[in-house]
């Protein structure tokens, strides 16, 4: 990211989420996705919500220069709003979310988080743009703690204490869109702090980015040459043994293993599907 604004890819994710309800098959809404946005993107989104033609060319347009990756962010935050729904209905009181971004869920999955505290991780540049956007309006989680750490120069667990998280109590640990930026050091690192700081039954949810062949590939470099132009930088990318592998020696337990080509039967039959990201489930043993 750039010093002083927000993480342009968290920007550029927080817009596909705006498109959500514009597709043939609906999967997310995100109806603060322009607020969190601001400048133009968030003037695109409210001219999508008054002509639906425009939002039909926005979707179209945006799927076919990412090669679908603006499906394939609805259809992630699904999966893991999905799975913070399930366990704050299994009575997880406590979610974190790694590289929040613009990430709206503590206002925008409703009821289901009434009894949970929501800790934001993030840089402080982008954490300062979305307090100022969002300060007003009341979230409908317990509680929202936003905690800002350089991870270059920060120690992640103990500013969680700090906020109030109790490593005693199970929580959900969500790190979406920001493993394929790290160094694998740096994502063993924040594993081992993850293990050291979560109670035994915790969960984390990892969307990563796999190796790929053939198009899958060549579709993961061209993404890249954007992402770079945006000032950052895909740094990781591997295939789910190899993660399955690095979860396990981090004490963690996979339960589950999904991507694009698992979802796609289940909302829209018969649509085009690249297995380049997934998500992976595991528990702290």
């Amino acid at each position: 990211m750039r010093p002083g604004e927000a993480s342009r890819t968290a920007q550029w994710v927080a817009f596909a989420r705006g498109l959500g309800p514009y597709h043939r098959f609906p999967l997310v809404e995100d109806p603060l996705a322009a607020e969190l946005l601001g400048g133009s993107l968030a003037t695109l989104l409210r001219l999508a919500a008054a002509f639906p033609a425009l939002a039909r060319v926005l979707v179209h347009t945006g799927d076919v220069v990412t090669g679908g990756r603006t499906r394939f962010m609805c259809y992630r935050t699904r999966f893991l709003d999905d799975a913070v729904r399930a366990a704050a209905a299994r009575g997880v009181n406590q979610l974190v979310i790694l590289g929040a971004g613009l990430d709206a869920r503590a206002w925008r999955l409703g009821p289901a988080l009434a009894g949970v505290t929501v800790f934001e991780v993030d840089h402080p540049d982008t954490q300062q743009l979305k307090r100022s956007r969002l300060e007003a309006r009341p979230p409908h989680a317990a509680a929202v703690r936003f905690v800002g750490v350089d991870f270059a120069v920060d120690a992640l667990d103990q500013r969680l204490l700090e906020a109030g998280f109790n490593r005693e109590r199970p929580a959900l640990v969500l790190w979406e869109g920001v493993v394929m930026y790290l160094e694998p050091a740096a994502i063993d690192a924040t594993l081992g702090t993850l293990r050291g700081l979560l109670a035994p039954g915790s969960t984390v949810a990892i969307s990563y980015s796999r190796t790929g062949s053939g198009r899958g590939a060549l579709l993961r470099r061209v993404v890249g040459v954007a992402v770079a132009a945006a000032g950052e930088r895909f740094r990781h990318h591997e295939e789910p043994a190899e993660m399955r592998e690095r979860l396990g020696r981090a004490d963690f337990r996979v339960t589950g293993d999904e991507g694009h080509p698992d979802w796609v039967p289940r909302h829209e039959p018969r649509a085009t599907t690249w297995d380049i990201q997934r998500i992976v489930v595991a528990e702290r043993q």
